[in-house]
């Protein structure tokens, strides 16, 4: 049996006139979002999963322990237990949603959602599966991801994409840009536009190449920065980390409607 007191819901504005308990160890509450951190030296802008400016409700980050962005992306599992003890932390912090600062974190769902009692979306592509159920069928959803030869079929698989829905995306990878290389490796900065630009041109190449493509998916938490650029050129449905993480948050955090409470 769990000691865990989730309170769902409890954030602090709206929060029903009633008597509540919390977890032994909590020390905190108002954080619904908590946020796995690998170790990589680059600035976040606002829009970026790292940017605490991107929301509009209260993040927690916790780094995760011996965790970098190159055994992240190869999905290296003596990274699990000290994910998992992250998480775990989050959990009891009174975070009832836990994400990660990597889409790469994906090879790590299954298990930290079998491992904690609050929801777990730890990569942008768990939303592959709703994309492609609100298309066409002969609609494609465009995959674009911070390096194409990491993603693995098991790392789809651990974010509930079946060998099926693999068959309906297009996959296109930023990992050989010479800009977007900085954020693989950590060293020499980050330019704001050339980073960008190296983005919106692998949209633009993939679109090209593919004109069935009916939405987007961004992979890397770095490209939420530029969603709207890509929208707003492409005309398509964007989805990335922030849309999953602002849905999930909503499903936490149920408020009343305006006068009926």
């Amino acid at each position: 049996m769990s000691n865990l007191i989730k309170n769902y819901g409890y954030i602090g504005p709206t929060t029903p006139n009633q008597r509540y308990f919390e977890t032994e160890g909590q020390i905190m509450n108002g954080f619904p979002v908590g946020i796995l951190q690998l170790y990589n030296r680059m600035p976040f802008f606002p829009g970026n999963i790292s940017n605490a400016y991107t929301y509009n409700y209260p993040v927690k980050y916790i780094q995760v322990e011996g965790a970098d962005i190159e055994n992240i992306l190869r999905g290296d599992m003596n990274n699990l237990e000290p994910i998992i003890k992250a998480a775990k932390q989050l959990q009891t912090d009174g975070c009832r949603v836990i994400s990660a600062s990597c889409g790469f974190f994906g090879h790590y769902q299954a298990a930290v959602a079998d491992a904690l009692e609050v929801p777990v979306y730890l990569s942008a592509l768990v939303q592959a599966p709703w994309a492609l159920v609100a298309m066409n069928r002969n609609k494609k959803l465009g995959v674009v991801t911070a390096n194409a030869t990491k993603l693995s079929d098991s790392m789809c698989n651990a974010c509930g994409i079946t060998t099926e829905m693999q068959s309906r995306i297009v996959l296109a990878g930023v990992q050989n840009r010479e800009e977007f290389s900085h954020a693989l490796t950590g060293q020499g900065g980050i330019d704001y536009d050339k980073f960008g630009r190296d983005i919106c041109d692998t949209v633009r190449e993939l679109l090209r190449d593919n004109p069935d493509i009916g939405a987007l998916l961004l992979e890397c938490a770095d490209m939420p920065t530029y969603a709207h650029l890509i929208q707003a050129e492409h005309n398509l449905p964007v989805y990335d980390a922030i849309t999953m993480i602002d849905f999930a948050k909503s499903v936490v955090t149920q408020t009343p409607y305006y006068g009926f409470l």
